[in-house]
Parts: C-alpha cells; structure tokens; sequence
C-alpha cells in the first residue's frame, strides 16, 4: 500500500464532508432522494498494514435485503489518497437518477444473457468494465429497479 490507513482518513474527513457525507467509525455516507452513497475503509484480517476501500450505492426506493456494501458495490485499488477519492466521487457521480440506473440495467441483463456464467468463466468473453459494479446486484434487486 502507498498510504497509510490513517493518512487516506485524514485526508478523506474534509472531503467527503464537503460533499455532504457524514462519518462514522471508518464509514462515511450520504443519503440522497434515491440513493445512499457508501465509502467504507475496512482493515484487512491479515495484516494491521493492509485496509480495503469499498464503495456502495444503496437504492432506497426497492424493498430489497441491502448487502453489506450495498446493493451495488465495488473495490477502489489504494494507489495514493488523491486517485482513491477521484475514483470514488467519480463513481458516485455516475448514480444520479433513477432513470440512468434502470438503463444501466437494463444494459446489463441483456448483456449476461449474451455472455452467461459458463461462458465468462472460460474466457471466452470479457467482462465490460461498465457493468463490473453490477455483478453484485441480485436478480431480485435488478427486478425491482426494473420495475421502479
């Protein structure tokens, strides 16, 4: 890791206050008319040095069980405290309507129907970066926002 744990906190706190996040513990979020941004710092089980950063966008208008991240989660690599913190509000920035989402998904179903599991595994298809984020959503979940 390029930085440390502590340093990515301290630099995050003004930032993410900015923007409207409220902190708890090494948890920030924001809730917003649809959605619940996530930025979680969690330390890694195997090493006090090592910490992961997660994002998760919660859709508060399903009814649907929230994983722990969210219904839609993803990893940043922890590269320097400026890219993770571009590479999160860049990410957060892309959930802004209902509308956006459920085109997304749509995107989405068509294209695991085009590429199933059996298929992904082998190689034989790419995953598009567009969709890795989704990969998390369940069926339920992605039937709910379909129907929004």
């Amino acid at each position: 890791m390029n930085i440390s744990e502590e340093e990515l906190i301290e630099y995050a706190k003004p930032i993410l206050k900015e923007q409207g996040f409220a902190k708890k513990a090494k948890r920030w979020t924001k809730v917003t008319e649809h959605f619940t941004y996530c930025f979680f710092i969690q330390g890694s089980s195997f090493s006090k040095e090592d910490y992961y950063v997660r994002l998760g966008i919660i859709i508060n208008d399903i009814d649907v069980l929230v994983p722990s991240y969210g219904h839609i989660s993803i990893d940043v690599p922890v590269t320097t405290k400026e890219e993770v913190l571009k590479l999160s509000l860049d990410f957060f920035s892309r959930w802004d309507s209902i509308d956006s989402l459920k085109k997304l998904v749509i995107d989405f179903v068509e294209w695991e129907k085009r590429n199933p599991i059996e298929k992904r595994r082998t190689g034989i298809v790419e995953s598009d970066p567009a969709y890795l984020c989704l990969f998390t959503l369940s069926d339920k979940a992605k039937a709910a926002i379909l129907n929004l």
